[in-house]
């Protein structure tokens, strides 16, 4: 098990502090199962389980409309990491373009770390399917602003070599996002990655 966390955007250490101010009550929604009509056609989380969000807390203040408008561009976002750092033909080689919706100083973080923070580990493989896509999305409000959220989720695939029964890997932990003129982007992550070993038949 394997714990990663990026920088801060002001060069610390602890990726928390953007976001600290969250409250610590989590009152469940009802679920809200993801689409992402511009998820490339190759490498959908439709590979196996559907990605499942949640909104948790910090939306109390906000309309329908507004609620699932940050819904939905969150889980677009989430979407595509998933599907392009996990998902899709094996073996590949191209996992770069799973930081697409990353910011820029995140996106450098993550290309250090893209053995943990994507399928790059098991690129050799013959498939990665989903079993569990779960976020459940707490955000940060100012009045009817929404200024950012957090999506803490919890993730696992199965990864077939052809040799033996699919291992496990899973993905458990928070990506932090904020919103710039509409265009949401992941500005930090605190995961812990846990690939189970693969028993010898």
């Amino acid at each position: 098990m394997v714990s990663v966390s990026a920088p801060d955007r002001s060069g610390g250490s602890t990726v928390g502090a953007g976001l600290r101010a969250f409250a610590a009550a989590v009152l469940l929604a009802g679920a809200l199962t993801a689409c992402n009509d511009d998820s490339p056609p190759d490498r959908r989380p439709g590979d196996g389980a559907a990605l499942e969000v949640k909104l948790v807390s910090g939306t109390d203040g906000l309309d329908a409309q507004e609620r699932s408008k940050v819904q939905n561009s969150v889980t677009d976002v989430l979407s595509r990491y998933v599907v392009e750092g996990f998902l899709g033909d094996y073996p590949r080689e191209d996992f770069v373009q799973s930081f697409d919706s990353f910011t820029s100083g995140a996106a450098r973080g993550a290309a250090r770390d893209i053995d943990l923070l994507t399928g790059a580990r098991f690129a050799e493989s013959e498939g990665v399917r989903a079993t569990k896509l779960l976020a459940q999305i707490s955000c940060l409000t100012d009045d009817d602003d929404v200024l950012g959220a957090t999506a803490h989720v919890d993730f696992a695939f199965e990864v077939s070599d052809g040799k033996a029964a699919p291992r496990t890997v899973s993905l458990r932990g928070r990506l932090m996002l904020e919103e710039d003129d509409g265009d949401w982007s992941v500005f930090g992550y605190d995961v812990v990655r846990d690939d189970a070993e693969r028993a010898d038949s």
